[in-house]
């Protein structure tokens, strides 16, 4: 059963915002369409946010030529949509999403075999298509060929990537993407059972440690978590604005003693510093200290990871450095050595204290935040499983790519 036309595009902006509100995607990564007709489908437009579409963004595509109507580009991965229409005529909705676990679980590369159960939901099994880079030829040829080999499959994991979710209407679509969310979440916690028990990894990178003037924390700098707050900010002109705790503090760019007068304690100095020395090396205007449980984790055993999910090399960075090494006790790392550590990246873990992200707008910081837990859960998998992180030169064009397409759509 197609859909009538402005249905169809009504029903894909629905999906694009429920996509985002579940946090199945974040910017405009993922994509959604509709089928119209044997012939054509409709599909959500290239680099416009989800937020603000209208009907008159989405675009008309036709089956078998991949052209469009209209001025506004359709999604640059429409090309799969269009392959997954024209092998399974039973297919009228697709949603293809970034979700947490199904992503994560893709980095193995291979199958998931299903239950009787999970077998009436999602097909024999949940394939998965071989790595492409985002947007590629590459990536549309794999998963044609993949589409061929499991020709029951109602969705796919796209390795070290995502997920394709084949439904006959827009609620079996859903529906497809809860329960095949619900099977990577157990076979995740399944194998990740042995990460508590892995031995830490010895931080031997001591390049960003070099001049850091690491000092304990006393108990007034510590969290509720055990962890020191590095706080909250954000610049305006040369203002930057810190949150640390229930408190608020406003010092210029630049100033030596930023906060530290009479009774405050001059730890509260450093931790300023350290965002001024940020602010001074990089053109962002939002910094966020994260201590979501994986990327505590992460920052416990590694001294840095190359991404295995490509919007981590996208979003966060093509490399993610560690300064600093784990320590019984809470500890300030100096604000040369976070900086550096930074470099040009979104994100910088700290021995044990979790990351700094940083961004250009709250929402940026946020998006880091979310995709830097997502890439270091599966770094945790990798610990425990055979797995590769995207290549680093294949890693390096995602970030390049993530840049021009993402600064288009700000602008």
């Amino acid at each position: 059963m197609a859909y009538e036309l402005q249905e169809a595009k009504k029903l894909v902006i629905e999906a694009g915002l429920r996509l985002l509100k579940e946090g199945l995607i974040v910017r405009t990564w993922g994509n959604i369409s509709a089928r119209i007709s044997d012939e054509q489908f409709v599909i959500t437009p290239s680099g416009k946010a989800y937020e603000s579409l209208t009907p008159d963004d989405i675009v008309i595509v036709n089956i078998k030529k991949c052209t469009y109507e209209g001025d506004i580009k359709p999604s640059s991965e429409c090309g799969i949509h269009a392959d997954v229409y024209a092998a399974r005529p039973e297919v009228n909705f697709v949603v293809h999403t970034h979700q947490t676990y199904a992503s994560v679980v893709s980095i193995l590369g291979s199958d998931i075999e299903l239950t009787e159960e999970e077998k009436q939901f999602l097909g024999d099994r949940i394939p998965c298509a071989a790595y492409g880079m985002s947007s590629s030829p590459a990536l549309r040829r794999k998963v044609k060929k993949e589409l061929k080999r499991a020709k029951d499959c109602s969705c796919m994991l796209l390795r070290n990537h995502g997920v394709l979710c084949m439904g006959k209407d827009f609620d079996n679509a859903f529906e497809i993407s809860s329960v095949m969310e619900q099977v990577c979440k157990f076979k995740y916690e399944s194998m990740t059972d042995s990460f508590a028990k892995t031995e830490l990894i010895k931080n031997t990178d001591v390049s960003f440690d070099e001049g850091a003037d690491t000092e304990d924390a006393l108990e007034e700098d510590i969290n509720k978590d055990g962890y020191v707050d590095y706080g909250i900010s954000h610049i305006e002109g040369d203002e930057i604005t810190l949150v640390l705790g229930d408190n608020e503090y406003r010092f210029k760019a630049g100033d030596k003693k930023p906060i530290a007068k009479g009774l405050f304690k001059r730890n509260l100095n450093r931790i300023a510093l350290i965002h001024a020395k940020i602010y001074e090396n990089r053109q962002i205007s939002n910094i966020y200290h994260v201590t979501l449980p994986n990327i505590v984790d992460i920052s416990k055993t590694y001294e840095g990871f190359d991404p295995y999910i490509d919007d981590q090399a996208q979003i966060v960075g093509d490399s993610i450095r560690c300064v600093g090494k784990p320590s019984k006790k809470p500890h300030f790392e100096s604000p040369l050595a976070i900086s550096r550590g930074l470099k040009d990246n979104s994100a910088v873990l700290i021995g044990g204290q979790g990351a700094i992200c940083v961004g250009s707008c709250e929402s940026d910081t946020e998006a880091c935040a979310y995709v830097l837990e997502k890439g270091c859960m599966a770094a945790k998998l990798a610990m425990c499983a055979d797995a590769m992180p995207v290549k680093g030169r294949i890693a390096k064009k995602e970030r390049e790519f993530y840049r021009e397409s993402y600064s288009k759509l700000k602008g």
